[in-house]
């Protein structure tokens, strides 16, 4: 390659991915960064019910990993109880009742059946408080703890052609214009929320747009849906609260949990037999506050990706798009 050559090939990269220079990148970061230390409680403990309410689903996930460990050990987590025991109390005091306050008793009640089963004691200064706490449950059933779950059950449920199936999901880009049912929304939510989250914490967040002229109104802030958004049925917003996060090293941890939760939703609606195609939130700080201006997207999210929903025709072209092999992407960990 001449020199005039690479210069030219510099110049059409630099036109296709414009560049930004340390001021901007800066101004970037910052914004992000404002917002994460704003929310989370990495700084100062976050006093909103929904920031409580995360930390208290985390501890109750240690008790919750604990009860399901091979080798059963008494008095495991003991030093998170008191906290979880405050945090349940006051958040049912404050009409802040939520999935992760029935979710923690459910796993004190587990706690203390845990050890009467399996005739192990009680830490001895918890005891009498556990007990009356579990008591206090009464007849009510709650979700939290440990569940029984079968090998055949697993295999049952895995009885199809996995690889057939993912390679038929692609990022569709020819709709039938037809409206998407909410009700198959919510279902696929519904199922993309058994993607992994950190420390079982909620953190994700659906908005839809499903009226013709908020759809493409939404869409009109986006750059990457230029011939086919028009007939998409519906358009979905995937945003992540940042108020579930409580230290520093999960500064990223949004996009990892949000990015899981999108790739669960986008096999779900697969399921469903509608098409979708991701469409990418890389925008800069001044976009994001633009989008953030016109629509409700509270200031204590952070915004992952839109998502394209729609009916297939009976015929579509798919981008080919080649992926590297296997064998180029796995490796075996060394030492230095």
């Amino acid at each position: 390659m001449t020199t005039t050559e690479a210069t030219d090939l510099n110049a059409a990269r630099r036109a296709y991915t414009p560049k930004a220079d340390i001021a901007e990148a800066k101004r970037n970061y910052g914004y992000d960064m404002a917002r994460f230390l704003k929310y989370s409680s990495t700084q100062e403990i976050n006093p909103d019910p929904a920031a409580l309410a995360a930390f208290l689903s985390s501890a109750a996930h240690s008790l919750e990993k604990g009860l399901t460990m091979e080798i059963p050990r008494a008095g495991f987590g003991q030093s998170k109880i008191p906290a979880i025991l405050a945090a349940i109390d006051e958040l049912e005091r404050s009409g802040h009742k939520s999935y992760a306050t029935r979710g923690a008793r459910g796993c004190i009640h587990a706690y203390v059946r845990f050890h009467d089963e399996r005739n192990l004691p009680l830490p001895t200064q918890l005891e009498s408080e556990l007990r009356a706490f579990a008591a206090d449950t009464g007849d009510h059933e709650f979700p939290g703890g440990s569940v029984t779950l079968t090998r055949q059950e697993i295999e049952d449920a895995t009885d199809f052609d996995y690889g057939r199936f993912i390679q038929t999901r692609r990022s569709i880009r020819h709709f039938t214009g037809e409206p998407v049912s909410p009700d198959v929304i919510h279902n696929a939510v519904t199922h993309a929320l058994k993607s992994p989250r950190v420390c079982n914490r909620e953190s994700r967040r659906v908005y839809a747009a499903y009226e013709p002229e908020l759809r493409n109104h939404v869409l009109s802030y986006h750059h990457g849906n230029r011939g086919f958004g028009h007939k998409l049925g519906a358009v979905l917003v995937v945003t992540v609260d940042l108020r579930e996060f409580d230290m520093i090293g999960e500064r990223n941890q949004g996009w990892i949990d949000g990015g899981l939760f999108a790739m669960s939703l986008m096999y779900a609606l697969h399921a469903a037999r509608l098409g979708t195609c991701p469409l990418n939130w890389s925008e800069d700080w001044e976009h994001d506050q633009v989008f953030r201006n016109e629509f409700n997207i509270p200031d204590n999210e952070v915004i992952i990706t839109l998502i394209g929903v729609g009916h297939i025709p009976e015929t579509i072209e798919v981008a080919a798009s080649p992926a590297p092999t296997a064998d180029v992407v796995l490796s075996l960990i060394s030492l230095r």
